[in-house]
């Protein structure tokens, strides 16, 4: 005996729930950045002026020092990300390679899991601050 068609579209509801909650569904860079970035950055990381920085001059040139690394880990759009260490990184290295208006060098350092996870979850104060020190560094 089929079952009925109320509990063929309870199935099908039930079925559809856990793939939309499941936390092992993974997305790619590009539509993590879609989702939790671009609705301040823009689809090419531009910003908005006086309010979001632009990141395609800074997350290369930032990435190159260890306190700018710091920074973009801490910032509280990285760390209140609702994904793993392992997505932002590979987020990060994503943004790095595609929207980047400064290429990325051959030495670049990739993002790895275990150094988001080490910064991450530190909350970062001063951040407009701490920005242009970092600016002031990379642009003497």
């Amino acid at each position: 005996m089929l079952p009925s068609n109320a509990t063929r579209q309870w199935l099908l509801a039930a079925g559809v729930l856990l793939v939309v909650a499941s936390p092992t569904a993974a997305y790619t860079p590009r539509v993590n950045y879609q989702l939790q970035c671009m609705g301040c950055h823009h689809g090419d990381g531009a910003g908005e002026n006086g309010r979001v920085p632009d990141m395609r001059t800074t997350v290369v040139p930032f990435s190159a020092l260890s306190e700018g690394r710091d920074y973009i880990l801490r910032v509280p759009g990285v760390a209140q990300a609702p994904l793993s260490d392992g997505e932002i990184a590979a987020l990060l290295n994503w943004i790095a390679r595609t929207l980047s208006t400064v290429p990325v060098p051959a030495d670049f350092r990739d993002y790895t899991e275990a150094e988001v996870a080490a910064s991450r979850h530190q909350p970062l104060t001063g951040v407009k601050q701490r920005r242009a020190e970092l600016l002031g560094r990379i642009n003497p």
